[in-house]
């Protein structure tokens, strides 16, 4: 391929230094830039890759020869660095969610179209063969008609004690299940929500331990959501992901926990390596997170279909929303879309 897309990345913390990491290996994309707020960081990553640097997003956005941007800021940040990347004509792929309420996430859809820009929001499990698989087992009707869904989502207690309350876990972690959920069920609509949760061992960091959402849809089925940050460290937990789509037909399981190779050392603790989306070896970042980026690229440059729905992107923080109302008032909360 002759056609190349020049790459800015807008924040060099854990997930952006892992889409600096991809960007370089792909023959088809050239990592222009890197910004962050912090210079040492941004300073730091830039000499890693051998790439100019910022520190401020605008000025990137105006000085920079790039065509598109990964957005890996915090949540709070999504919509007004979004916003700005849409009207600097360049092309967006932003980490999920695609903001932190739905007003702003259409707002952000709004921009990139007025703008005639690309948008993609970065639902990794898009990528994933165990959802995908589900999807395509639905689509087909070996499931038959889908009666209800569980999801489940648990990480350890530090990621809680590292975020201090400044990210919610839906935000952070579950929204991956709603736009599973959403996938598996369409084109049927959430119609109610209700959600409950209780924080005592992450109290101190103001934040909640587990949360269960009930969801409704308008065609009957019902899901259960749940998620908690509040396991025991360990180098056996990072994250426990499960999920079963029951049918009139058949039924789906998902397990993502033990991803078959476990590291037992003497006289420490047994390690379960992150082997599925962003591994490690021979010195790059391989994974679901290579191909996702590697599929914006390729779709930027030929003009395809994303394979991310951003409608579900904005639909999955839509219920969110409801779940946060449902929070608030101890009450199911309707979902009204006039």
């Amino acid at each position: 391929m002759d056609k190349v897309l020049r790459m800015g990345v807008i924040g060099c913390g854990f997930f952006g230094s892992k889409h600096c990491d991809v960007l370089v290996q792909l023959p088809n994309a050239k990592l222009t830039c890197v910004c962050d707020v912090n210079e040492n960081t941004a300073k730091e990553v830039a000499a890693k890759y051998d790439c100019d640097y910022y520190t401020d997003v605008r000025e990137m956005l105006q000085k920079a020869a790039v065509d598109a941007v990964s957005i890996c800021v915090s949540e709070d940040y999504h919509f007004e660095t979004a916003v700005a990347a849409a009207k600097a004509k360049k092309h967006i792929l932003i980490e999920k969610p695609i903001a932190t309420n739905a007003a702003d996430a259409v707002s952000i859809q709004k921009a990139a179209e007025e703008n005639g820009v690309r948008l993609m929001v970065a639902h990794i499990l898009k990528w994933d063969g165990r959802y995908v698989y589900t999807d395509e087992a639905i689509k087909r009707g070996d499931l038959g008609e889908v009666i209800s869904m569980y999801f489940k989502r648990s990480t350890t207690h530090d990621t809680a004690e590292n975020f201090g309350g400044k990210v919610s876990f839906f935000h952070y972690m579950i929204v991956h299940d709603f736009e599973a959920m959403l996938t598996f069920a369409a084109p049927a609509k959430v119609v109610k929500v209700y959600s409950q949760w209780t924080n005592k061992r992450n109290k101190a960091y103001n934040s909640q331990d587990t949360v269960f959402n009930t969801i409704t849809f308008d065609n009957g089925t019902l899901a259960s959501i749940q998620g908690c940050w509040s396991l025991p460290v360990n180098k056996a937990l990072g994250i426990v992901a499960q999920a079963e789509v029951i049918g009139t037909k058949g039924v789906s399981y998902i397990d993502l926990k033990n991803q078959g190779l476990e590291i037992i050392r003497e006289h420490d603790e047994t390690e379960l390596p992150e082997l599925t989306y962003w591994p490690q070896y021979y010195g790059y970042t391989l994974g679901k997170l290579k191909e996702e980026i590697n599929h914006f690229i390729n779709a930027t440059l030929n003009g395809e279909e994303y394979l991310v729905s951003t409608e579900n992107a904005i639909e999955a923080v839509r219920v969110i929303d409801a779940c946060f109302e449902s929070l608030k008032t101890g009450l199911p909360v309707e979902i009204n879309r006039a």
